[in-house]
Order: C-alpha cells, then structure tokens, then sequence
C-alpha cells in the first residue's frame, strides 16, 4: 500500500469531519499554514486489507475515493459484512476509541483513503466545530447500525433490501452524486451477508424488484426508478406482492 502526500483537496473532502483542521483541504493560506493535520494518502485495489481485525488502532481513515466494506470475524470463525465505506466516511472511527480495530476494512474497488494518526485525532479534538463533526459523524453511523439490526431482527427480506438500496441511494445525495442511479461496488454475496440473507434470495429480489418496476439494473449499475414504491416496500413488505409488472 503505497503512500503519499495529496497536494490538493478531493471532492469528499467537504464531507470529512477533518476538514477543519486539514491542510490539504483548506483554501485559504494562512488557515493552510496553520491547520494541524497533513494526513497521508494510502490506494488500495480491490481486494486490499486496509487494516484488520485485531490489530493496533493506530490511524483512521477517511476516504477520498472508490469504497470498502467491514467485516467481522466471530471467535466461532463467522464472519460478515457489517458495514459500507463511501466517499466522505471515515474507516476506523469509533465512538469507543478501542485500542484495536473491532472488524476488517476491505477495498471494494481501487480506493484512496487519508490516513490520520490517533495521537493527532485526539489533539485535535479540542476545537469545537473539530469535535462537532466528529461526533455528527459517529451518530450517522450508529443510527445506520441501529438501522440494520432492527432490519435484520424484524422485517422480511423485501424489506431489508429496499432499506438497503433507499440507504446507498441518501447517502449518494448527500454526497451530490447519482440521482438515482447507484454504482453497486459491493458483491451480491456482500449484500446478502450484510442483510443476513442468502445469495439466492438477494439475487431474486432484485429481479423481482426490476420486475414491478421499482428499479433497472444493468451488471454493477442500478437505477431506482420508484422510490415511493420502494419506501413503500421498505414499510410493508407485502405490497410488493400487490404489484403488477410496470406498476
């Protein structure tokens, strides 16, 4: 995993909650010179381990470009996929502050994460509007885990994939891209292990999604074409079986 230094800001860096004391995403000189973070850049291919389970924390990870996902590993030896990385989310970020990484961080896709020392995260965290985002950032995460364990625990699988795909959807706009349309980066077997389902009854929900028009998918591209449909769905998994094909 080569290293090296960003000389200019990327995109997501309007969504990272370092902004504020980042070097490389200020534009102004003097807030350049006195910013206290110059974070690193790591790339990873597909496939990558970015850090893994059980290891020292000894950065974390915003990323700048491309995805990855988390994995746990049981002490039984299960694993599963309990998280997405996008653009502007931090890998490794915990509430916590373990003194070792709880799960695996894998790279979907070629990806390009900064990499900010926990010495200088902690340093840093006395500025208010620093430990603001921060803390903003760390709430979005435990409202999408909460999210997904009461998905997993009480709704059908019809639903646990319109949350899913309604979830990549808000958090491509929150980021100013897509429009409805998601790159899914993620494998199928990805998405059944992060919803506790099999691979089968992902891969026939999405056609039987396709098929009463609620979305089009084309190999690794997909386009919500109802997200009413699909929030009605994600609300009562029933009504997907009063829809005609096209409704």
């Amino acid at each position: 995993m080569p290293l090296d230094r960003p000389g200019t800001s990327a995109p997501s860096c309007s969504l990272c909650p370092f902004r504020p004391a980042c070097r490389h995403a200020c534009g102004d000189s003097a807030l350049h010179a006195t910013a206290p973070l110059a974070p690193a850049r790591i790339r990873l291919r597909a496939g990558d381990v970015l850090y893994a389970q059980g290891r020292p924390k000894l950065s974390v990870f915003p990323v700048q470009a491309g995805g990855l996902k988390q994995i746990y590993e049981s002490r039984l030896g299960w694993r599963q996929v309990n998280g997405f990385f996008h653009c502007g989310d931090v890998c490794g970020l915990e509430a916590n502050e373990p003194a070792t990484h709880t799960a695996s961080a894998v790279a979907l896709q070629d990806t390009e994460c900064c990499t900010v020392p926990i010495e200088a995260l902690r340093g840093s965290l006395a500025d208010p509007g620093m430990r603001a985002a921060i803390l903003a950032n760390l709430r979005r995460q435990a409202d999408r885990q909460a999210e997904l364990l009461v998905a997993i625990g009480s709704m059908k699988a019809a639903q646990r994939l319109a949350m899913l795909l309604l979830d990549l959807s808000a958090e491509q706009a929150r980021r100013g891209v897509g429009k409805g349309e998601l790159t899914l980066a993620m494998t199928r077997d990805d998405i059944a292990s992060y919803l506790g389902l099999t691979l089968e009854t992902v891969s026939r929900l999405l056609s039987r999604f396709r098929s009463v028009g609620l979305i089009t998918v084309r190999h690794r591209m997909l386009r919500i074409v109802d997200p009413e449909g699909l929030a009605d769905v994600y609300a009562d998994a029933d009504r997907i079986a009063r829809r005609g094909p096209g409704d």
